[in-house]
């Protein structure tokens, strides 16, 4: 404690007289020691905007320069002045009312003569001490006040309205001049005054105890003078001559000494510390209007200091700058003043009634000590103040004990200054006031908050260190929450309830956690917990409390949307393609990291969503608190596009994580749409959680882009799912639903699919699409009909349409392993030499019957039928689209997995081709195996059919009309034409010199045109047999393709239509196959005419036209050219350069026989090669040699069948 400064424990506690000052000052200062004290009051009720603009320029004139004088005059005003306090005036001169200031209103006479009359009635209770007054009466002009009963009068400022008072600073000024020559005349008179009988100037509890004093003493007349002196020292620093009245302070000092007038020394000790600030420390005049705080209508008290000159409280961390400089004379210096006025609190406190002269008294010395930055002395003088024991009401006990927070805030004691305000909220509502103030004292708590380092904003308060005090913290916030329960602001009491829980969580424990969740219950069954800031009357905004930790949120992930919902762009331009992107021109750049970099921090998420279609986004949850918590509305925090959240509700287990949770929502519109947060309910208060609060979340918001609506297809399928997937790509098999059938090679079913509208849009366009690791062969298995969709759109909302999917279980029939000639010998050609025998059958069995009863259909080789078994796996995609999503070219994908297990039913492990009996048919001979389980009926042809046992193999002939496959023609190679190198014709050809270079190129050639022929010979092959297989036990059938057989050239010679075209006659008589054999007598000569015509479109090549008897004896003997029974009249043969196309060639050859029997004519027409069988003998065998310049080559030739039969008689 100040020195000099008596201890609580020493002073005597009386009761205040009722002259003792009832209301102190709190925010006074020692300037205003030379101010002079001018009240201002409304005389009428005003509105309040109005009356607060006239106010703020009346107060605004607070000092004045004298003119034609260095002199100046303060000015301090006051709304409110309590008599008692008034008399107080000749104690010290600046607490009096030396002004009155009234604002009136006025429009007719009886308003006028009501602001008269309230006029002379404040004058009058000021009478004594007031120096002047005025009155600024509003609505009214002079001229139309003289016009009334009440006049117009000399006091009254008259304005026609609050807007046309241009001169309204003008007028107070004059009326300040006017105070200051009142007090100078009061002052030069005081001064002057030179009489022996003086009056005895009295504080007011003074009074009663002058009863029987002697006046006539020493010691009296000493108090009379002294204070008289110290009267005129107040006077002389009011009129602005600060040094006099430092002077006169010293004299009064002196004077009063000797009569041990311990009240007024310390007055006189009070003015020479105040007339030494002013010096020290000069005052400015304000500028501008600022806004007077005692004016406001309340409690004059809180801010009152900003009445003041607006350096003094310049502040940084609590303390003002101080400047110190050269004292002037007649002062005290800075430390006398702080000890002067401990002298003068230690003179005032050895009077009970002067307790708050002492208590003003020891706020002025302590904002002295706050401009010096001495604030633990400054502590002191304010810890004095609290140890003074007046008699105030519960009112100014508030009043008292805010104004102490306020001056413990100047001096940078913050939690002090909290602790004084909590103790002035606590006042207000004492057990003992009957009408506890419970809005003042919440009031009061919010502006402790500061003091003990807390906040209501979640965002300003660190968790990432401690601050402040928990427990103290705690208990202030419990107190707000009571206080605001019994205001009735359950919403206020919700919010700071939800910060507690929210901020000082680390704090709490359980069962302080437990009673905050009840209480949170309790209250917002009252009222909700509101998402958003709360404004409250007086101004004060509660920023919103999101429960960002409970529940604590660990992961956040957009859901992207399925692949079957998933918007696709039908015309991708190459700029927006991710693959188009390019880090420059080089394989790897140092900035790629950086691109990479930049790329992770855009908010643009790299998939779209679907206005009108439901989206996800899932958050993994924790709950850290004791109880099981119960999160409430669910959803989506959004902006930009406007977005309906589907909410949902979890319940969290006490102290468990993490809860992967989804929340669901539905864009309604096209654009970017911003997501910024989560929104839940968790003990009834609503919470916008964002992302940029949450430090788990790596961004503060995510844009997705919303594409317009586009429909939705539900996809069914007739045919079981299938379990799983082989060959597909995993993203392939991600399908809305599949289909799997296990089929025979060769049967066929149908899979029906139902799709189904399930969205708002038609579906206005549709089509499918195979996507397959088979390729060729999926698009062969699987089919549909376009015009079956087409027929169906547009598909409505909630509409359905079938579409059939045919399946066919096509594959290869053949083996894999090669063609045994062993099994099936090769058909012998007349290119080869004839080597006949005679079969051991009946002599009319044709050689095709023959060759299938000799055969040997086991004697193949074994085919293991899991080699032939297949799966063929399919994506069956339908691309369709509709309604605003398909102007924007977006469409939707729904995929089908298909797949179909295909086991072998009946494999061709064998084959060739013989001739008929009819020179234009041919058979095509099969050696057929069942591969399956169960026996198979195999038909082919029109009627024919056999039966297959398992794994049994038969052979089947079908019989086929010869064909011919017209080939294109290729671009000429080396000058020849592919037709020529082909047929081996070389009658353009060089030589062989001159080619021999040429003879790979063209062989090569040769072997690409044989096997293409080959294999479109096979290709029409296929479509001209139609085979097919039933099984009755497992009533299944289907059919059998020849595709891809490899046709060797004999095979070839039997299938392809002779290119000749034969007439032969016997002695003039035409033969035909039908006729059978012809009877000749023996000895008489047969002539036989053999005419051959070139059918094809191009000249042959040089013909050998041949006819040649023989016998056969039916044992595999064949007797060629029997000249011991046969005699030939002239050539057997003839030739021919070339025969063109429709040209005839004819040979007649005249035999006679010698000896009856069968015989038969062999007659053949072949192609020859250079020239080599120009002389060759008559009955000679056909043996054409190979060419020079194409080794292995031999021509074709072509054999009239069946062979001509003769019976001799």
């Amino acid at each position: 404690m100040a020195a000099g400064t008596p201890s609580n424990k020493t002073r005597q506690i009386h009761c205040i007289s009722s002259k003792a000052m009832s209301v102190a000052d709190y925010g006074q200062r020692a300037e205003d020691h030379q101010r002079l004290l001018v009240l201002v009051k409304p005389l009428v009720q005003l509105r309040t905007k109005s009356y607060a603009r006239i106010i703020d320029r009346v107060t605004s004139v607070t000092y004045i320069q004298l003119p034609d004088s260095k002199r100046s005059l303060w000015i301090r005003y006051k709304q409110h002045m309590h008599l008692e306090n008034n008399d107080w005036g000749d104690f010290q001169v600046h607490r009096r009312v030396a002004g009155v200031i009234c604002l009136g209103k006025a429009s007719c006479d009886i308003e006028l003569a009501t602001v008269y009359s309230n006029f002379e009635t404040l004058k009058q209770t000021y009478r004594y001490t007031l120096f002047d007054a005025r009155c600024f009466l509003f609505g009214m002009t002079q001229a139309e006040a003289e016009q009334t009963a009440s006049g117009s009068r000399t006091d009254v400022i008259y304005y026609s309205g609050f807007d046309n008072c241009e001169q309204l600073e003008d007028h107070v000024k004059d009326f300040v001049s006017s105070l200051f020559w009142v007090l100078e005349s009061k002052r030069l008179d005081r001064k002057n005054d030179k009489s022996d009988r003086l009056p005895l100037l009295m504080a007011p509890f003074e009074r009663k105890d002058m009863v029987g004093i002697d006046t006539e003493t020493r010691t009296f007349k000493r108090k009379v003078q002294g204070r008289m002196r110290k009267h005129l020292a107040d006077l002389h620093l009011l009129a602005g001559l600060t040094q006099e009245a430092f002077v006169h302070y010293q004299s009064a000092l002196e004077i009063l000494r000797g009569a041990n007038d311990w009240l007024w020394m310390g007055a006189c000790w009070e003015g020479m510390c105040a007339a030494s600030v002013i010096q020290l420390y000069p005052p400015k005049p304000k500028t501008g209007i600022p806004r007077n705080a005692s004016f406001s209508g309340g409690n004059s008290l809180i801010g009152g200091a900003r009445i003041h000159r607006s350096e003094s409280f310049d502040i940084a961390n609590g303390l003002p700058d101080f400047v110190s400089e050269e004292r002037p004379k007649n002062c005290l210096s800075a430390d006398d003043i702080v000890d002067k006025y401990k002298e003068a609190i230690s003179h005032y406190s050895k009077y009970t009634n002067a307790g708050i002269v002492e208590m003003e008294a020891c706020i002025k010395a302590t904002q002295v000590l706050v401009q010096q930055k001495k604030t633990l002395e400054a502590a002191d003088f304010l810890q004095n103040v609290i140890y003074i024991n007046v008699n105030l009401s519960d009112q100014e006990k508030v009043e008292r004990y805010s104004a102490l927070s306020r001056l413990f805030t100047l001096i940078g004691f913050h939690r002090k200054a909290a602790f004084f305000k909590r103790v002035a909220a606590m006042q207000c509502v004492t057990p003992q006031n009957q009408h506890p103030a419970w809005n003042m004292c919440n009031q009061l708590l919010m502006e402790t908050l500061k003091g003990y380092k807390l906040t209501l904003d979640p965002r300003e308060y660190p968790t990432d260190r401690p601050c402040g005090w928990p427990l103290l913290q705690t208990r202030i916030l419990h107190e707000l929450v009571f206080s605001a329960r019994r205001m009735g602001e359950y919403g206020i009491a919700v919010r700071i309830l939800s910060f507690m829980l929210q901020v000082l969580h680390d704090q709490l424990s359980g069962a302080e956690k437990r009673d905050i969740a009840i209480n949170l219950g309790t209250l917002t069954n009252k009222v909700a917990g509101v998402p958003h800031p709360i404004a409250r009357e007086n101004g004060t905004i509660l920023p919103a409390v999101p429960f960002t930790r409970f529940p604590a949120v660990k992961a956040f992930r957009l859901v992207p949307l399925s692949r079957q919902l998933t918007p696709l762009l039908q015309k991708l331009s190459l700029s927006t393609s991710p693959s188009s992107e390019s880090l420059g021109p080089f394989i790897y750049s140092p900035i790629q990291n950086r691109v990479c970099i930049d790329k992770k921090l855009k908010p643009r998420v790299d998939f779209k969503w679907v206005a009108d279609d439901v989206c996800e986004m899932c958050l993994s949850f924790y709950n850290p608190l004791p109880f099981e918590l119960r999160v409430g509305n669910l959803g989506f925090l959004t902006e930009g596009l406007q977005f309906e959240p589907i909410p949902a509700t979890v319940t969290l287990p006490a102290e468990s994580g993490p809860h992967t949770v989804s929340i669901m929502g539905t864009p309604k519109g096209a654009g970017i749409l911003t997501i910024v947060g989560y929104t839940t309910n968790v003990l009834g208060v609503e919470s916008h959680c964002r992302f940029k609060h949450i430090p788990t979340v790596p961004q503060s918001y995510y844009e997705v882009e919303v594409v317009p609506a586009l429909p939705l297809l539900r996809v069914k399928t007739s045919l079981p799912q299938a379990v799983s997937t082989l060959s597909l790509d995993p993203a392939e098999s991600k399908a809305n639903t599949s289909a799997a059938v296990s089929l025979f090679q060769g049967e066929s079913c149908e899979c029906g699919l139902t799709l189904s509208n399930g969205g708002k849009v038609p579906v206005e366009s549709l089509s499918l699409k195979l996507s397959s690791e088979s390729g060729v062969l999926a698009d062969k298995v699987f089919s549909w009909s376009e015009e079956n969709i087409q027929t169906q759109l547009p598909l409505q909302p909630g509409g359905q349409m079938m579409l059939t999917v045919y399946i066919k279980a096509v594959g290869s029939f053949i083996a894999k392993h090669k063609n045994n000639s062993n099994d099936i010998p090769v058909t012998p050609t007349p290119s080869k030499t004839f080597e006949y025998s005679t079969p051991k059958s009946t002599p009319k069995r044709s050689a095709s019957s023959t060759f299938l009863e000799t055969c040997k259909p086991d004697s193949g080789e074994s085919v293991e039928p899991d080699s032939l078994q297949r799966i063929i796996e399919s994506t069956l995609k339908i691309a369709y689209s509709g309604g605003p999503g398909m102007e924007e070219d977006f469409h939707r994908e729904a995929s089908v997995l298909l797949r179909v297990d295909i086991k072998p039913s009946v494999v061709f492990t064998q084959w060739s081709a013989i001739p008929a009996t009819e020179s234009k048919e041919f058979h095509l001979v099969l050696d057929t195996l069942n591969t399956t389980s169960q026996e198979l009926e195999v038909q082919y042809g029109d009627q024919a059919s056999l039966i297959l046992g398992s794994q049994q193999n038969k052979r089947l002939a079908v019989k086929l009309n010869r064909f011919v496959v017209a080939q294109p023609r290729k671009p000429a190679l080396n000058g020849f034409t592919e037709c020529d190198v082909g047929s081996g014709r070389n009658n353009t050809l060089p030589r062989y010199g001159s080619v021999q270079s040429q003879n790979s190129k063209l062989l090569v050639t040769d072997a690409q045109q044989s096997t293409s022929q080959s294999s479109l010979y096979a290709q029409q092959l296929a479509t001209m047999v139609d085979i097919r297989w039933k099984c009755p036990i497992l009533k299944k059938s289907g059919f059998a393709m020849l595709d891809h057989l490899d046709l060797s050239p004999s095979m070839m010679d039997h299938i392809r239509t002779c290119p000749i075209n034969w007439q032969v006659c016997l002695n003039d008589r035409l033969v035909n196959s039908s006729d059978g054999q012809a009877t000749f007598p023996v000895g008489e000569p047969l002539c036989v005419d053999v005419t051959v015509t070139n059918n094809m479109d191009e000249a042959t090549a040089r013909l050998q036209l041949m006819v040649e008897p023989y016998t056969d004896h039916q044992n595999g003997t064949r007797e060629i050219n029997p000249q011991e029974k046969v005699v030939c009249s002239g050539n057997c043969s003839i030739n021919s350069d070339k025969l063109e196309a429709e040209q005839s060639l004819t040979h007649t050859s005249s035999f006679i026989f010698l000896f009856p029997g069968l015989y038969k004519f062999n007659i053949t027409c072949t192609e020859m090669e250079p020239p080599q069988l120009d002389n060759a003998p008559a009955m000679a065998p056909i043996i054409i040699e190979e060419d020079t310049i194409f080794p292995k080559r031999e021509g074709q030739s072509w054999k009239y069948r069946p062979a001509l039969e003769v019976l001799i008689t």
